[in-house]
């Protein structure tokens, strides 16, 4: 499929632009904790974030049926699914650690979001017979297994937040892919807008379960609100923004391939700004992950070659 398509080179800079761009999210996550709770570090970037886009889709006439999808189920779930995401990438960050949550991500992308476009649409089953793609798969988990597992400096993972693991990919799966099925007949900036500030509203309802509570959202310092913003306008934002015009260029299959970089890029920030760094074992797992993803993305890109790319994209 992407050989089709002739700006193949300036999708694929767009899409390692995006990689780079979601790889900050950890750094700035990691800077805001000693500043604010988990519930504004979860709350604030959604809002921005949102707001932004939203601008964008006013700007350009898409913002027409902002309105009609506070109204739809659909929209709903999205905005739980993505609201449920970063409370679990939260967790996961100050727990397993950015290089850990960033795999739990590429799982997602990788393994969660073909195996769910097969169940829930019945598309891309072709997939379960190739060879490249099981191959992939299975080393994209096990690689991300070792690097969870072989340990890392932080608080080491365990009771309740065991729960972040499945949670990551598969809220990951399921947004992406209800949001990619609805980008066929609405702008992605506008659904992106109205997950994002549906989210924010939902964090600002549940805030009192949060530790602190809602006074958590309060007396944000100036360096703080900085913090939020660059984070809202960079990975809330310009990442999906990048990601998606990326696409929109290069196909879903080819953008997807790039996105396997993000563990890379998080693991040499983290070593070069936050100074954390896995172990051996641990760190084994990056190039092991990010192999097989390219491994199974290739076995995706064989079959929509073979008999056509799926409806979804």
């Amino acid at each position: 499929m992407a050989s089709a398509r002739p700006a193949a080179s300036p999708a694929a800079a767009l899409a390692i632009g995006a990689a780079f761009v979601w790889s900050t999210y950890y750094v700035f996550v990691l800077w805001l904790g000693p500043l604010v709770s988990p519930v504004a570090t979860i709350l604030y970037p959604f809002l921005f974030g949102g707001i932004a886009f939203l601008a964008l889709a006013w700007a350009r006439g898409e913002a027409g049926a902002f309105a009609s999808l506070w109204v739809q189920p659909a929209a709903w779930a999205r905005v739980l699914l993505i609201a449920l995401l970063q409370v679990a990438t939260v967790a996961a960050t100050y727990t397993a650690g950015p290089i850990d949550s960033s795999l739990l991500a590429l799982i997602g992308d990788v393994v969660a979001v073909p195996l769910l476009l097969m169940a829930i649409y019945g598309e891309d089953r072709p997939l379960v017979r190739s060879p490249w793609f099981l191959a992939g798969v299975v080393a994209c988990l096990v690689g991300g297994t070792l690097s969870i597992a072989g340990g890392h400096p932080l608080t080491p993972v365990h009771g309740w937040a065991l729960l972040v693991i499945p949670t990551i990919p598969l809220t990951i799966g399921f947004y992406f892919l209800l949001t990619a099925h609805a980008a066929r007949t609405a702008p992605a900036t506008l659904l992106n807008g109205q997950a994002f500030l549906g989210a924010a509203l939902v964090i600002a309802v549940v805030s009192p379960l949060f530790p602190g509570g809602s006074r958590g959202l309060e007396a944000i310092s100036g360096e703080a609100v900085g913090l939020f913003v660059a984070l809202g306008l960079s990975t809330f934002f310009l990442a999906q923004w990048l990601y998606f015009v990326a696409i929109g260029r290069g196909g879903l299959v080819t953008t997807a391939i790039w996105m396997s970089l993000i563990p890379a890029f998080t693991l040499l920030l983290s070593v070069a700004v936050l100074g954390i760094a896995p172990v051996i074992l641990g760190a084994l797992g990056v190039p092991l992950a990010i192999t097989g993803a390219f491994i199974a993305l290739e076995g995706q890109r064989k079959v929509n070659e073979r008999i056509g790319p799926s409806s979804i994209e």
